[in-house]
């Protein structure tokens, strides 16, 4: 199998946290990383794997998941999350009425516009069309696939470090148990993937991508455990949502709120009815519910 690593994400499913995480692994360890959201990103390269071929990844985000371009990969070890449909839609419906940006993305915009004219109730059916393409994506995903860990966000998010670790794990990322991270070695190893990170740091305001700390930079494989907890700390729901525990709402940051089931303060019975309909097989298949009687 080959050392390409892919996060597979959807909107509203905490992708840009879990990213957040995901990606200061890669730079302590000296790995590259791309992003992508989007066909239009990779659609001069063919394929996902033609813009892997490309731009030589170690890593790569697809934060918009369909089955049809993961198929395209080479071999390789993914981690895809879910998230409750249910909570993706009450997730979407304040991002896209207040925070998310608009820039390139013209169709929100116009779906901005219409949100911000009609209720709460009548906004939930609205989002409830506009994110349509997103679950049936959903949908069609291979949740069988052995080269894929599949994960739901409710898990990440209550225990974090438990929840990274298995990703860590999954990619190969971890020290094996007979790795000493004491002694001489194992500080020269953590000095490593400090100067890693340092040769990073400033890359986005310095021309030509240099970093703005000239530092070497050498690709290591594995990391210890206290080093992964770390960052899941550096990276908690506290830090970045400017100090707000989670279940303290702010419907202005793309941070709200932080807590699963939150769809039972937003939905009615025709929200229910509506969701069974279009979706409640869904919610089944990914564990969220055993049948249609909720």
């Amino acid at each position: 199998m080959s050392s390409l690593r892919v996060f597979y994400g959807h909107h509203k499913c905490a992708t840009g946290w879990i990213t957040e995480n995901i990606r200061e692994m890669t730079f302590h360890l000296g790995q590259d990383h791309k992003i992508v959201h989007l066909p239009k990103h990779f659609a001069a390269h063919g394929s996902l794997d033609g813009f892997v071929e490309a731009t030589g990844a170690d890593v790569l985000f697809y934060t918009n998941a369909t089955m049809e371009q993961a198929r395209t990969l080479r071999p390789h070890r993914g981690v895809h999350v879910v998230r409750d449909p249910r909570d993706i839609l009450v997730s979407a419906y304040f991002s896209h009425l207040h925070s998310h940006p608009t820039d390139d993305w013209s169709v929100l915009a116009t779906h901005r516009q219409r949100l911000r004219t009609v209720s709460k109730a009548e906004g939930l059916f609205a989002e409830m069309d506009f994110s349509r393409p997103q679950f049936e994506s959903m949908k069609a995903w291979d949740y069988d696939q052995p080269h894929v860990l599949e994960m739901q966000m409710e898990t990440l998010t209550a225990d974090p470090l438990a929840g990274f670790t298995s990703v860590a794990r999954f990619f190969g990322w971890l020290d094996a148990d007979e790795v000493p991270d004491q002694g001489l070695n194992g500080l020269l190893r953590v000095g490593q993937l400090r100067l890693n990170r340092l040769n990073h740091r400033g890359r986005r305001f310095m021309p030509g991508n240099w970093p703005m700390f000239p530092v070497p930079k050498r690709r290591l494989e594995t990391m210890p455990a206290r080093e992964l907890a770390r960052i899941v700390e550096a990276k908690s729901f506290r830090r970045l949502s400017g100090g707000r525990s989670k279940g303290q709402e702010n419907v202005q940051s793309h941070y709200r709120k932080g807590v699963p089931g939150d769809w039972k303060n937003h939905f009615t019975a025709d929200h229910k009815r509506v969701f069974k309909e279009r979706h409640g097989d869904l919610l089944v298949r990914l564990g969220y519910e055993i049948d249609h009687s909720w």
